[in-house]
């Protein structure tokens, strides 16, 4: 009998800052600390009881090829490992698994003339006030437990029902800026945002065989619109993360 693939979305904290370009990022962890580093084995142990077959990355598709060679030349010894997510946690799991491959889904190409933050910037009023103030509580929230808790505590908070609902409801937010005439963030989200997550999923779907298990690795800002769509799009098995991240291994 063949069975639908498995997906599982885990929706991550960005590690590396200076590759951040959203409008409010968190602050620094020292990834490359001994405890730090004990805390991504201990998430690597976590994961690997999903046993994934294809570990999926936030990275461009176009550039695939690129991330191919990285990930081969980090597996020949070649290749020193930045603080990013997709490094820290996606080629070291891929690596333990023993898997040749590492694979790119992202598209990430703004649309000319949709800049939503400085059009709020420009044109203040309540709304965009409010949404500027909700991105700063959460950045906060997000910064206090990333400094307070393991890297697996903190994963397990950013994928908590509520946290991930929260991110998305920023988005919907940002979709009622703007005047009828000029219904900027509206656009911008439809145009932009479910836009890029749609494509993102095809790219997923696009990838998948009969029995595979997929492990999506991805910011948490994308988790519930790709959730969703993994959801209606019924063509596979849903893991929920937090089962695994509750794993005991030890730091």
């Amino acid at each position: 009998m063949v069975n639908k693939p498995s997906i599982m979305i885990l929706g991550t904290d960005h590690f590396e800052k200076s590759a951040v370009h959203d409008y409010g990022k968190t602050e620094e962890l020292d990834i490359f600390s001994q405890r730090k580093q004990l805390e991504i084995g201990n998430v690597i142990t976590c994961l690997k009881g999903y046993s994934p077959t294809k570990i999926v990355l936030e990275y461009p598709l176009k550039h695939h090829f690129k991330l191919t060679e990285e990930y081969r030349e980090y597996l020949a010894g070649n290749f020193e490992l930045s603080a990013n997510e997709r490094h820290q946690i996606g080629f070291q799991l891929a690596k333990e698994l023993g898997h040749s491959n590492v694979f790119a889904v992202d598209w990430n190409e703004e649309e000319s003339g949709l800049d939503i933050f400085g059009y709020m910037q420009k044109h203040e009023t309540h709304s965009s006030k409010q949404i500027f103030r909700d991105i700063e509580k959460m950045i906060a929230k997000a910064n206090e437990k990333s400094h307070t808790t393991t890297i697996r505590e903190y994963l397990l908070f950013l994928n908590e029902t509520q946290q991930v609902r929260n991110n998305h409801q920023l988005y919907m937010d940002i979709a009622m800026i703007g005047e009828n005439d000029n219904p900027i963030g509206a656009k911008w989200v439809a145009n932009y945002w479910y836009y890029r997550n749609l494509l993102i999923y095809k790219n997923i779907k696009s990838l998948a065989c009969d029995n595979d298990l997929l492990l999506v690795i991805y910011g948490v800002g994308h988790v519930h619109l790709l959730n969703q769509l993994v959801l209606e799009g019924d063509s596979f098995t849903i893991a929920n993360v937090r089962d695994y991240l509750v794993c005991m291994s030890t730091n």
